[in-house]
């Protein structure tokens, strides 16, 4: 069994202190510890809006997801998203919970969740991106310390982010070497057309604060983790994402 209820509650206290707790992990001593808590993370965002280049066989990142969720031995979605729970959120459901897949899903409270058959995971997942929320996977130590997961290694997050609430925006604040654990696709690229008016709504949307205008056309930083929402929230479609697979 994971980590009761009582604790977790007692875990999100310090909610609100997330970005200063970010900032000390820059910080001589403390932050050795505070590391730790980012050590081993592995995590990307798989964009839903991309345009798939050579070799024509590469499945697109949301059918990625699907066959991961219909591989994995074990699902578990939870009642609520614990960030949108948090804030509150005001622009998504926060009954669209993470899903948890593999082994070290077993081990959490049942209070949090429930059990998802392959169609359940997603339905579910589905339903989120058709919300305009965005699919991160990945292994992150976070998850399993906040649930208590001992398997830590066996558990797999699939979270369905807002740019109003996610977690991962304490990444603005985190120095490099504790904040590579989160990173963009492989053979994905972000690019602004000519046909950028410079409204600015990326730049607003941006949860890493990447996007930034310059002389009235919106420019991709280097800290871009490729989420792809600045394509999606485009009222000209010149933010394109793609995707280019090795042969």
């Amino acid at each position: 069994m994971g980590r009761p209820v009582w604790q977790i509650k007692i875990i999100t206290l310090f909610w609100p202190l997330r970005n200063f707790m970010a900032r000390m992990v820059g910080w001589p001593l403390l932050g050795r510890w505070m590391r730790r808590t980012f050590k081993g993370d592995r995590a990307n965002f798989i964009p839903v809006k991309v345009k798939i280049a050579r070799p024509e066989n590469t499945p697109l990142p949301s059918q990625v997801v699907e066959e991961i969720i219909r591989e994995a031995p074990f699902r578990f979605i939870l009642h609520r998203c614990l960030c949108r729970s948090l804030e509150p959120c005001h622009n998504f459901p926060a009954d669209i919970g993470c899903l948890f897949l593999g082994e070290g899903a077993r081990e959490i409270d049942p209070r949090l969740g429930r059990e998802a058959s392959i169609e359940e995971a997603l339905e579910h997942h589905r339903q989120a991106v058709n919300r305009g929320l965005i699919p991160m996977t990945g292994n992150l130590r976070w998850d399993s310390l906040w649930l208590g997961v001992k398997r830590a290694d066996q558990l797999l997050t699939i979270c369905h982010c807002c740019d109003c609430c996610c977690y991962f925006k304490l990444y603005r604040y985190l120095p490099r070497e504790a904040a590579r654990g989160l990173k963009k696709l492989e053979g994905l690229k972000v690019r602004v057309e000519n046909t950028c008016d410079g409204c600015g709504i990326c730049v607003d949307r941006c949860f890493i604060e990447a996007m930034t205008l310059k002389d009235g056309k919106a420019i991709v930083g280097e800290s871009c983790r490729g989420c792809g929402r600045c394509a999606w929230v485009c009222p000209r479609e010149a933010v394109k994402i793609s995707l280019r697979r090795k042969a």
